[in-house]
């Protein structure tokens, strides 16, 4: 039991080095957030290994009249612990995002009432601001905001890039990955992997947003559009097109081939991957059931 454990607190270790060095090397950022997810899901799994394994063969022993090992059984309960505490930290931040992500965009919808000048276009809130910005907020229905300032200093092309940017984070659910980030930070804030996993996914979430843009409106625009925009502060649920990560995400922008995709083996073998370890986590839960109420 203890070897589940150690590997998976090591698996936790090890990945923030490992994914930081993918992204370096210029590794599509949609097959990053999958490998992400993949890292993220093995390391619950191992962790909560030996608390499953513990009941499992607790149970095992009731009915054969054994006695369990003492070093398991610590092993057990440390795992045991450790779950629960992550599970009752992460809970709560996940709730507390989704009120956040509730009042933004109220208060969006409420602005939209109150500004005479403030209307819907093409699914864009424009607001009469002289600053440019723009940023998406989730909700039902989600909404793309932008400045009628944004307009007045972008070009066609790079409003297009940056509105069509925007429109991939509320499409692809980027949102809900920061949210699960942040879960993870919160729940598991001793562990490196989620520790790293806020900035990480805040990172790979723009750069992805980038490559859905730049494909349908090329790469130029967008480029043009964070070369003239500066980093312009936006609530906590909503993602804006200017980050801290600007540098980078120009830097991949300028290598981007025409018609950049993501291979589909790599993502379906990351995909798979993903649902191997969650299979493994519900059949041990499943078997550890049926043995206890046998």
């Amino acid at each position: 039991m203890w070897v589940w454990l150690v590997t998976g607190l090591a698996l936790g270790g090890v990945s923030p080095a490992l994914l930081r060095v993918l992204v370096r090397r210029g590794i599509h950022p949609h097959i990053l957030l999958l490998a992400w997810l993949t890292l993220l899901s093995a390391t619950v799994v191992q962790i909560a290994l030996p608390g499953l394994g513990d009941v499992m063969h607790r149970c095992w022993l009731v009915l054969h009249n054994g006695q369990p090992d003492r070093l398991d059984g610590i092993g057990g309960a440390l795992s045991a612990a450790m779950l629960l505490t992550a599970f009752v930290r992460a809970g709560w931040a996940l709730r507390r995002s989704a009120a956040a992500r509730r009042a933004l965009r109220d208060r969006h919808l409420g602005l939209a009432r109150i500004l005479g000048g403030a209307r819907r276009d093409q699914g864009v809130l424009w607001l009469p601001v002289a600053e440019p910005v723009a940023y998406s907020v989730p909700g039902h229905p989600p909404l793309v905001v932008a400045s009628t300032g944004l307009r007045a200093v972008l070009d066609a092309d790079a409003l297009a890039g940056v509105l069509a940017h925007e429109r991939a984070h509320l499409a692809r659910r980027h949102h809900m990955l920061v949210a699960a980030a942040d879960a993870a930070a919160a729940g598991f804030w001793w562990l490196p992997l989620m520790r790293a996993s806020p900035a990480l996914v805040r990172t790979l979430v723009e750069l992805d947003a980038d490559a859905h843009a730049a494909r349908l409106h090329g790469a130029g625009g967008l480029r043009r559009a964070l070369q003239t925009l500066r980093p312009a502060p936006v609530a906590a649920p909503a993602l804006g097109i200017t980050s801290e990560c600007t540098e980078l995400r120009l830097a991949r922008l300028a290598a981007q081939a025409p018609g950049d995709t993501v291979s589909a083996m790599a993502a379906l073998g990351v995909v798979a991957s993903l649902l191997s370890a969650v299979s493994i986590t519900v059949l041990l839960a499943v078997t550890v059931l049926a043995s206890c109420a046998t």
